[in-house]
């Protein structure tokens, strides 16, 4: 008999009486032999029953008996593999691991990066932060991917295919010709995202082979085209992830002087990553959000920024359709384009970094690498401290994820998943930043109200846009994926987007050359 998780169930052994449990190899444990264990009167009167003695079902009663007896699901050591070695925000997640050991009980922590060095330093990091030192973790660094994937439970994707100077360098040939754009949207998110996805697929095939039943936590820029691709072309479990929409309690401090960001405020909200907004029932101390804003709003439109968001920009916004951006107000993009065009190219014509928050995060890395070459690692710590690596005041997404998976408690979380009902007129099947229910076996849709209506033909059309993205990526067509790039709803121009598009190209040419 095949149980749920991909290997043999407890078998009743009628002349011993006793089940016989056996390992699963979707667990990676196939090493571990299989164990007798002895029968108590809950197994010989046929059921199982839990602690306040209710009767389970065939299929609970199995997974219990799993739980109790199985190797595998006794085993206390969880193997999370991180790839990539960049980011600040890897490490906020690897520090959040270590303060709850009661949940990572034993955690096996392996870091992959194509850059031998960088790996080694990210982990030398690891082991070094101050909530390592009591406990110190088990750590391995590697350029070995196919080793890194091999029996993990979760792959955290943290990677930047081409680094920092080739995404500086679309940005820099996109501002010249009029035209704004980061790592999630615009020219240089589209020649991001043709490659990435690439590389994420071939990750996500040789998780089926090393570790099947593992789940992929995509953090890559740009999220919503690379967990549409893995969730098209792969049966590999994915789920998207940003820290940025839970930073909207740090703009409530910031907005009303709430002192403490976190208590009191319950909030929930919904659209496509980094093009979202808050739902109406959003509330602090009870009183809904949106209300509040009205009350004062003549003092808070004078405001020029509330502490991570451009209140100055998304005012109006919120004002003509009376809700509130998530994600740090990163619609301004797509209403102040051309401004912030013009502002980008002013900065790339001054200085040879044209976006200040990726040049901080290299120089971040560059200096980790430093000390770590001179052992003098802990003193990362002591000038960059945490608060570099914090996501959000309520914490680490990623960590939120893998604990609710692995403790099957379905706590209810904002991530970017494909839309199956989760919010009304998008496009179906589109990836969208939505709450869910988080359950080992997958993710269950809270639903939530529809997109505002004015915002609701933006997000169609760049959902529609990131499909054509993903397809083009896919065949590494340069008709098809300049097919895409007009379809972005900040390209207005053929005549500058043409020879644009030809620069953008010729440059991912000679990078795969």
């Amino acid at each position: 008999m095949r149980g749920s998780w991909g290997g043999s169930a407890p078998e009743y052994r009628r002349d011993r009486g006793q089940y016989h449990t056996r390992c699963f190899r979707r667990h990676g444990c196939d090493s571990v032999p299989a164990r007798e264990v002895p029968m108590s009167r809950h197994h010989r009167a046929g059921y199982v029953t839990r602690r306040w003695g209710m009767p389970l079902t065939r299929h609970a009663r199995l997974r219990t008996l799993r739980r109790r007896f199985c190797g595998c699901e006794a085993k206390r050591i969880m193997k999370i593999t991180f790839l990539g070695g960049g980011a600040l925000r890897l490490l906020g997640a690897v520090d959040e691991i270590l303060k709850q050991r009661e949940v990572f009980v034993e955690p096996n922590l392996v870091f992959m990066d194509t850059d031998p060095g960088r790996a080694q330093t990210v982990a030398a990091l690891a082991r070094k932060m101050p909530s390592a030192l009591v406990n110190p973790p088990a750590t391995q660094a590697t350029d070995d991917l196919d080793a890194a994937l091999h029996g993990a439970s979760f792959v955290y994707c943290c990677i930047r295919v081409g680094g920092v100077r080739a995404l500086e360098r679309d940005k820099k040939i996109g501002s010249r010709w009029g035209f704004h754009g980061h790592d999630d949207f615009g020219p240089s998110a589209i020649m991001l995202t043709a490659r990435t996805v690439p590389v994420v697929l071939d990750i996500a095939r040789r998780m089926q082979t090393h570790c099947p039943g593992a789940w992929l936590l995509i953090f890559s820029n740009p999220i919503t085209t690379l967990v549409d691709a893995v969730t098209r072309h792969t049966p590999v479990r994915n789920v998207g992830l940003c820290d940025g929409v839970y930073n909207f309690a740090w703009d409530m401090d910031a907005l009303f002087d709430t002192g403490v960001p976190c208590p009191d405020l319950a909030y929930s909200g919904g659209g496509l990553n980094h093009l979202s907004w808050i739902t109406p029932d959003t509330a602090y101390k009870n009183q809904r959000v949106m209300d509040m804003i009205w009350e004062q709003w003549d003092e808070l439109a004078q405001r020029r920024n509330a502490a991570r968001c451009d209140w100055k920009g998304i005012a109006p916004l919120v004002k003509m359709d009376r809700v509130m951006p998530l994600n740090n107000g990163h619609q301004v993009h797509y209403f102040y384009h051309d401004k912030l065009a013009a502002k980008m190219h002013e900065a790339c014509c001054d200085s040879n970094d044209a976006d200040l928050r990726s040049s901080k995060q290299d120089r971040a890395a560059a200096q980790a690498a430093q000390l770590a070459q001179q052992d003098q690692i802990e003193g990362f710590w002591d000038q960059t401290a945490l608060q570099g690596c914090q996501a959000s005041p309520f914490g680490n997404t990623g960590v939120k994820v893998m604990k609710s998976i692995h403790q099957d408690s379905g706590d209810e979380l904002i991530v970017t998943t494909p839309n199956h009902g989760h919010i009304a007129d998008l496009l179906e099947g589109a990836p969208v930043e939505a709450p869910v229910h988080v359950w080992r076996n997958g993710l269950e849709p809270v639903g939530i109200d529809p997109v505002p209506t004015f915002h609701k033909g933006l997000c169609n059309a760049v959902a529609y846009h990131q499909r054509l993205v993903v397809d083009a990526s896919m065949t590494q067509d340069r008709h098809a994926l300049f097919t895409a790039l007009m379809a972005e709803p900040t390209i207005r121009s053929l005549e500058r987007a043409a020879p644009m598009f030809d620069e953008l190209w010729a440059a991912h040419e000679s990078a795969n050359e």
